[in-house]
């Protein structure tokens, strides 16, 4: 058995939730904004705003195509670890080679090499972006996988993925609401929006290479880790996890969830500029009030957990927060000191507030479920199998991420994201509150009866078999 590991140590591990959630911001946030500017800001158009290939923009496919080479690369990256031998763990591994490219390459993204509208700047971003997310996944899957072998119980696994969370919502809120401030802090000091915009993605990354170091450095798989190597081959170990019925029904439920999160979570500074007619420093604001709703809701999250189950409590995110999208879709389009600011205001704050709790639970409970999944497969197989999970898991979700930028994207591009057309801006709300009343109800097919009592079950007869 594995030694029991000290909190200094599980603290060390959780800094890599933070770290590689910091280099993900800078994807799935700032990188919009620098290539998708809305009107009136002095960002140049790098790309195209041509609509193309039936509803894709340039941005939008480039963001597709590094999502199809990233989800192509999780189950192979799962296969790998998990049937490793390598002397510095098999999870461990695989992290030391992603973590310098996961950081550095989104940083060369904000420096395209040709001017305004050239299609090496597609090329460009296209190359960074598959290389980005080829290298998150060999650092962020071994990484997931580590949870489940040094946590060995749904209560540590909950302990854990609050710390992780804990850890995360501060570096990740500070990105949320700091980086507008910072833009507009430089704009009003002389510099452009593109030199502010690059000293931030800086910052960000260093912070975020910081972070998975710690991690790295933090876990000792040999000392640490409950660790039972597959021994299935590529083939049997892909088929017997698509095959898993409860597995299939977490990831339905799971990708419709993603495609709602991923539509909002780059809207803030749009949501500001173009619907509430403030400068892009008010989405420091708005996202403040988002990270105030997550901090508090991680104080509940332990007890409702144990209260009511992973289950129910993912539901009533998830329901959480489509109702909380729903109410954006109330804003009217308007400028400050207009007929419909006071009001739009306060919708956004609360929209946002109330959007907190569910994102909260979407960093914890996820991986707690997962979990479970987990456990009930090693007991028929014998083995931890937990990266290629996460690997299929990223597998399916890596597609939802590219579809639901391209859509985003195409909205932007097609239906407006300045003041004067700001229909883009706007619809991005209910279409991401309909994903998640899809995958609320989807949540709602997931057996965890059925999962938790089949390692219990097995647990009971390897007992009875050893009395005898």
């Amino acid at each position: 058995m594995p030694e029991s590991m000290p909190f200094i140590r599980r603290l060390a591990y959780a800094c890599g939730s933070p770290g590689f959630q910091a280099s993900d911001r800078v994807i799935v946030l700032i990188l919009f904004y620098f290539y998708l500017p809305p009107g009136g800001s002095d960002l140049p158009r790098l790309l195209s705003d041509e609509v193309m290939l039936g509803g894709l923009t340039a941005f939008g496919l480039a963001m597709f195509m590094g999502r199809v080479f990233d989800s192509l690369a999780d189950p192979f990256v799962g296969l790998l670890s998990d049937r490793s031998k390598s002397r510095l763990g098999r999870r461990r591994k695989f992290m030391i080679v992603g973590i310098v490219p996961m950081c550095l390459i989104p940083v060369a993204a904000f420096w395209p090499p040709a001017e305004a509208g050239s299609d090496l700047n597609w090329l460009w971003l296209t190359a960074c972006l598959a290389g980005y997310f080829i290298f998150f996944t060999v650092y962020v899957a071994p990484y997931l996988a580590l949870q489940p072998e040094i946590a060995p119980t749904q209560q540590e696994r909950m302990r854990l993925s609050v710390l992780m969370g804990a850890l995360s919502m501060p570096v990740v809120g500070l990105i949320a609401f700091a980086w507008p401030l910072a833009l507009s802090w430089g704009l009003e000091h002389g510099y452009s929006s593109a030199e502010s915009i690059r000293v931030i993605v800086l910052v960000i990354s260093s912070l975020g290479f910081l972070l998975c170091s710690v991690a790295i450095l933090g876990v000792d798989e040999k000392r640490f880790a409950l660790s039972k190597r597959s021994n299935l081959s590529h083939a049997s170990a892909l088929r017997e996890t698509i095959r898993n019925r409860p597995f299939l029904l977490y990831l339905l439920a799971q990708t419709f969830f993603i495609f709602g999160l991923n539509i909002m979570q780059p809207i803030i500074p749009y949501v500001a500029e173009v619907l509430l007619g403030r400068d892009v420093g008010f989405a420091g604001s708005l996202g403040l009030s988002l990270f105030i709703g997550v901090i508090l809701s991680f104080a509940l999250l332990p007890r409702l957990s144990a209260r009511v189950g992973p289950k129910k409590l993912l539901i009533g995110c998830v329901t959480i927060f489509s109702g909380a999208l729903s109410l954006m879709a109330l804003i009217v389009p308007d400028v400050p000191g207009g007929p419909h600011d006071t009001m739009n205001v306060v919708i956004a704050f609360t929209s946002l507030g109330l959007s907190g709790i569910p994102i909260a639970g979407f960093l914890v409970i996820p991986n707690v479920m997962l979990g479970q999944i987990i456990d009930a497969d090693e007991t028929a197989t014998g083995a931890n199998r937990a990266a290629i999970y996460f690997g299929v898991q990223g597998l399916a979700t890596k597609w939802i991420y590219g579809v639901s930028a391209a859509v985003l994207a195409f909205l932007l591009t097609h239906y407006g994201k300045s003041q004067a057309e700001p229909l883009g801006v706007w619809l991005a709300a209910p279409i991401a509150a309909g994903s998640c009343l899809v995958a609320a109800a989807l949540y709602t097919l997931y057996p965890e009866a059925e999962v938790l009592a089949q390692k219990t079950d097995h647990e009971t007869s390897s007992l009875n078999a050893a009395v005898k």
